[in-house]
């Protein structure tokens, strides 16, 4: 048993050595990793850092262009010289002065032969802003990287426009068509008749999505939930039925909803003072009540109770009445001009009229 219990006692004696050693060795790996795992977490935070900057300057020059597409399209005076009144320049420097604008000044807006061709349209709808910037790096520069560059670029187009998408939720545009003969003027009072007949002035409730009361009432309330078009001129209702709406003649509840959910809600507004999601700030289709469904024409047709008419474009005015008699009364309204919630500048589609109802979109 001596050498058994004589090899048990080398053994135990052996082990601590043995755990010394180990954890000597442990200590030297740790030594050598951890200036390499140290070194990863310094560039991933020196590269982490970069995207952040680049994420920022390009959400600055989108911002920054659709500001100045927004200007062009709502006629503002706007400027493209060093000032105060160069919108898309001071819209990106004062949200991001690390950015530096290429060129600065902003260039001027020009026009888009998809968008906003010459010289259908009287002013250019193209705004592009760009912009570079430089971004310190600090653990990149142990290995000799002192910062990174990054080029942004944001390109917006704003206009009248010539198509609707239901943004979803609750959005301004009516269920009502209006004359497209009706004359435009920014701020003025509009005359209205509700009359489903051609003639400036000229409306009536349309069937968006549905037919009766109910539907009416809720395209009211919410905002219609269908698309729609500016005609193309030759289309028919079979081949584009975006671009047509129908009639809803003698419903009995839609001026009761008029002033329900479009203008006793906005006490205290005016046309010339209300906020951006104002009720009474609604978009409409333009209609051509003269429309002959028999020749496809613009003329020649007469709209007598339930018809079917062409989209012409779009406009917006601002509520400042409604006299409810059940199923008659009458809507004053004031033009005005703002984007129009699911609003769209469709390149290469028909001439938009300008009455008021723009769209402001990123284009690339």
């Amino acid at each position: 048993m001596k050498p058994v219990v004589a090899r048990i006692s080398a053994l135990a004696r052996w082990r601590p050595e043995l755990g010394r050693k180990g954890k000597g060795q442990m200590l030297v790996l740790m030594l050598l990793v951890l200036p390499v795992f140290i070194g990863a977490i310094g560039l991933a935070m020196d590269v982490g850092n970069f995207y952040f900057n680049y994420y920022r300057a390009q959400q600055s020059v989108d911002a920054a262009a659709l500001a100045g597409a927004t200007c062009q399209a709502e006629s503002q005076s706007c400027s493209y010289t060093t000032g105060s009144s160069n919108v898309p320049t001071n819209y990106a420097t004062t949200n991001n002065p690390n950015i530096t604008l290429v060129p600065n000044p902003v260039a001027s807006p020009v026009y888009d032969p998809a968008y906003c061709p010459s010289p259908t349209y009287l002013t250019p709808c193209e705004v592009t802003v760009s912009a570079t910037q430089t971004v310190p790096y600090y653990f990149a520069r142990l290995v000799g990287v002192n910062s990174g560059t990054f080029d942004v670029s944001a390109t917006a187009v704003g206009g009248p426009m010539n198509q609707y998408n239901p943004p979803g939720g609750t959005g301004n545009m009516m269920p009502i068509g209006l004359d497209y003969t009706t004359p435009y003027t920014d701020g003025n009072p509009i005359s209205l008749a509700y009359k489903f007949s051609a003639g400036p002035g000229n409306w009536g409730f349309l069937a968006l999505g549905g037919n009766g009361d109910a539907v009416l009432t809720k395209n009211i309330e919410y905002g219609a939930q269908v698309s729609m078009s500016q005609w193309d001129g030759t289309s028919t209702p079979s081949s584009q039925p975006a671009m047509f709406v129908d009639t809803e003649p003698g419903v009995g509840r839609g001026f009761t909803a008029m002033n329900t959910y479009r203008y006793s809600t906005c006490a205290g507004q005016s046309v010339t003072d209300y906020p951006a999601n104002s009720p009474c700030a609604v978009c409409i289709p333009l209609v051509d009540w003269s429309y002959d469904s028999s020749t496809n024409s613009a003329s020649g047709g007469s709209c007598t109770g339930k018809c079917t008419v062409p989209i012409m474009g779009f406009a917006e005015f601002f509520i400042t009445g409604v006299t409810d008699h059940g199923s008659s009364g009458t809507v004053t309204a004031t033009w005005t001009h703002h984007p129009c919630e699911g609003g769209v500048l469709s390149p290469g589609g028909p001439t938009a009229v300008k009455e008021g109802a723009i769209a402001i979109q990123l284009i690339r």
